[in-house]
């Protein structure tokens, strides 16, 4: 059993700790008469140790601490808000890592989802946080998903608007409209959100009044 040291969020694995932990809290707490005090003192003593105390984690490793806690306290999540710990950043980082987190963001990006933080927050806001939690600010996260934070900035967030006046803009400049091969590979962005609000290239152009365009001239 291995557990994480949160401070500096570096990961230390020590089995025989987490075992010697393990039996403490399995057997010498479980005798005690528990409290709302108990709880959490013993929940600041494992966080000292490194413990990882998101809910899951502790309802396998210490199920009377977590059946405490939610006796004395009402909730395990509670519990740690209540020895003074943000659980939010605590179930964060049981799930996310800088590789997940970077993994995730390649994936918007390539699907053409508007990355700039306003519009990630809407969307993504538990992948945000976590990128502040494991990179410092949504800046560098995108940075360190080799993107170039600058042109994530200027991204239009898209809408079925948006998205019209870009295929009528692309029709006044003359660009061609019946083939999507070009428009995938110049204007990946915008094809991307025309499948996404529209189910497809040929749906967006016709709603945007351009249908009779489809066809090679």
């Amino acid at each position: 059993m291995s557990s994480r040291l949160a401070a500096g969020d570096k990961t230390v694995d020590n089995p025989r700790r987490d075992a010697r932990l393990l039996r403490e809290v399995k057997m010498t707490r479980s005798y005690k008469r528990w409290s709302k005090d108990e709880v959490i003192k013993v929940i600041l003593d494992l966080q000292s140790k490194g413990v990882a105390l998101n809910s899951g984690s502790v309802a396998r490793r210490y199920p009377a601490l977590a059946y405490a806690g939610r006796k004395y306290v009402g909730s395990w999540e509670e519990a740690v808000k209540a020895a003074g710990f943000d659980y939010e950043k605590i179930r964060r980082k049981s799930f996310w890592s800088q590789k997940r987190i970077v993994e995730r963001i390649r994936e918007l990006h390539a699907a053409g989802e508007p990355l700039h933080v306003s519009a990630a927050e809407k969307k993504h806001g538990g992948l945000v946080g976590a990128a502040a939690v494991y990179f410092g600010s949504w800046r560098e996260a995108i940075r360190a998903s080799g993107l170039d934070y600058a042109k994530i900035k200027r991204q239009k967030e898209w809408n079925k608007a948006y998205i019209t006046s870009e295929i009528r803009r692309m029709r006044r400049v003359g660009l061609p409209l019946y083939s999507t091969i070009p428009v995938r590979e110049r204007y990946r962005v915008l094809h991307a959100a025309a499948v996404r609000y529209y189910g497809g290239w040929q749906a967006a152009v016709k709603a945007a009044g351009l249908g009779r365009f489809l066809k090679k001239r």
